[in-house]
């Protein structure tokens, strides 16, 4: 059953995918003058990009959905902080690829109620798709519809995303998965945008996406168009995921054994 009528779930999913569209167009346009990056004091940066982004986001979400909270990764905050409902907006991610030239980026809007996602919008313009949807209705590439989760293939046959996690201590989690994933799997990508690895996955172009440390803006729009066709999402202990939880594997249906193994 989706959690909202799917009526209000196609209108809310046309909004917040048409705003992600235009806002993404303005990134493209705007490029020269919006990549000046600064750093974050970690190994992340922020850009103009991604200031001028969140602006233009949150404001129009919260015109369009005022009862709403409203959350993104620079620090905006709109709407009542009791709502049930919560968009939780990643306004570039993929920042080092947008400040670099590299065309690995996107928006990532997502529409929570409580701890589970259940809306999504991931645009990536550079990249050359928009991808959508809504847990209980389905999702989609553009105007085509997206077949729902199989099982994967033979296991030498898996293309697996990863990423670094920010945090360097967590990174050595990622190096020991890929180490035990190596004699066993095809390949591993990494592409510096959770949303374009959430994409990849939904797509099929990936059979999973694993990370061992993750926020939640990063997250809930590619998790709520995974969890519409169907795709499996565990912690990394082997919990069922929330968003509450900060690492993720996010699979075709019947991987989970081969994970749980390598991660044990």
């Amino acid at each position: 059953m989706p959690d909202l009528p799917p009526e209000l779930a196609i209108a809310t999913l046309k909004i917040a995918r048409d705003l992600a569209v235009e806002v993404g167009s303005q990134l493209v346009t705007l490029a020269d003058g919006l990549r000046v990056s600064t750093d974050k004091g970690t190994v992340d940066v922020v850009t103009k990009a991604d200031r001028h982004s969140e602006e233009a986001l949150t404001s129009a979400l919260h015109r369009h959905f005022p009862t709403h909270r409203i959350a993104a990764e620079e620090g905006t905050l709109l709407g009542p902080a009791d709502s049930e409902w919560t968009w939780h907006v990643d306004p570039l991610d993929g920042t080092a690829n947008y400040s670099r030239g590299l065309p690995a980026w996107a928006i990532s809007l997502g529409l929570s109620r409580g701890e589970r996602p259940v809306l999504g919008v991931i645009h990536a313009p550079q990249m050359g798709f928009t991808v959508y949807g809504t847990v209980g209705i389905g999702a989609w590439c553009g105007e085509a519809p997206l077949p729902a989760a199989t099982a994967p293939g033979a296991e030498r046959s898996w293309i697996i995303a990863t990423d670094w996690p920010w945090d360097l201590v967590e990174r050595e989690r990622t190096v020991r998965l890929l180490g035990r994933m190596a004699p066993r799997i095809r390949q591993y990508k990494t592409y510096g945008s959770a949303a374009v690895d959430y994409a990849h996955v939904a797509l099929g172009r990936c059979d999973a996406y694993a990370i061992s440390h993750i926020f939640r803006w990063d997250q809930a729009g590619g998790a709520a168009i995974l969890a519409a066709l169907g795709y499996e999402m565990r912690t990394w202990s082997g919990k069922p995921w929330s968003l509450a939880d900060r690492d993720i594997i996010a699979c075709r249906p019947g991987m989970w054994s081969a994970f749980a193994e390598w991660l044990a």
